[in-house]
């Protein structure tokens, strides 16, 4: 099986890094925050043994991708476009998850549904800022724009005091019925890594928190870039068979937001992962891939939900 690790020069000379594992229908997963393409190499590899040529470029400033002035959300978008001019492909299955949901977003804000033939939203709202007309956004509803400040002076100032609280709301299952305290206690602290510790999940919890310096100021750019936006009016644009892959009862955004998507784009089909947090494309891995795969390759409209 083809399995190249490649570059692209950017439209503004960035060298952008990439996977390109496999042969057949093509297939780009966009990552989310904090991630790389490495990271989703499992996947890749799995999805291109059925028949799937599968790419994953390093955002700006991720794994083997440079860090630029302009990068962000929108910047990934076009990059995101130029990949596809690049490898001359104009059909391609495009899946974004997470904050790689938000660049999706932004693609079909400025393109349009240009050389994709479906796409996938993966575990990410629209709107990831709550308000008095909004409760869909990230945590579950409970995020507000003077919280997202909050955020983003600790991602500067005190990064364990963002990123504690962040793990644990990625890394174990919530509801939207459960308060949200932004605690940024050394006794929540130590709560969570007990509570970590208890579950298995302690090396996981450790990678969120200890972001490497060089990464943080990164990690800060992207945040902004993607919570701060408001995408709903981009899903006018859609005009491609969707897919709505979403964790329930998840963990970071609600299962809600899918329904909330479907009611407003034609040619859905909603994928619920049962029992998993934001990371489901890792704690159901097998079941990810078929979902994918049965996707990308039924023909004809079948809207509806169908179980993962």
């Amino acid at each position: 099986m083809k399995e190249l690790r490649s570059t692209f020069t950017a439209s503004d000379g960035a060298v952008i890094s990439y996977l390109d594992i496999g042969e057949g229908i093509p297939f780009v997963w966009i990552h989310g925050w904090g991630g790389e393409a490495l990271t989703q190499l499992p996947l890749l590899r799995g999805l291109a043994a059925q028949g799937f040529r599968c790419l994953c470029f390093d955002q700006r400033g991720c794994g083997q991708s440079p860090a630029t002035p302009n990068l962000g959300v929108p910047r990934s978008a076009q990059d995101t476009k130029e990949l596809l001019e690049h490898l001359n492909i104009d059909d391609a299955v495009v899946l974004g998850y997470s904050m790689g949901g938000a660049v999706l977003f932004h693609y079909l804000q400025e393109y349009g549904t240009e050389r994709l033939s479906k796409i996938i939203i993966g575990d990410m709202s629209p709107k990831p800022v709550s308000d008095g007309g909004w409760k869909l956004g990230i945590y579950q509803g409970w995020y507000t724009k003077e919280q997202m400040e909050r955020d983003l002076y600790n991602m500067e100032h005190n990064y364990k005091a963002f990123s504690v609280f962040f793990a644990e709301q990625t890394i174990f299952q919530h509801t939207p019925d459960e308060v949200r305290t932004f605690d940024e206690s050394p006794e929540f602290e130590r709560a969570v890594r007990e509570k970590s510790a208890a579950a298995g999940k302690t090396e996981l919890l450790e990678h969120l928190i200890d972001a490497p310096v060089e990464n943080r100021r990164t990690n800060r750019i992207y945040w902004e870039s993607c919570d701060s936006r408001d995408y709903r009016k981009a899903l006018k644009r859609i005009d491609v068979p969707t897919g709505l892959f979403f964790a329930d009862p998840g963990s970071l955004y609600s299962p809600k937001i899918a329904e909330w998507i479907a009611e407003r784009v034609p040619d859905t089909t909603i994928y619920l992962f049962h029992g998993c947090t934001h990371l489901a494309s890792g704690e159901k891995p097998l079941e990810f891939i078929k979902a994918i795969a049965d996707f990308s390759k039924k023909s004809g409209k079948e809207k509806g939900v169908l179980p993962a």
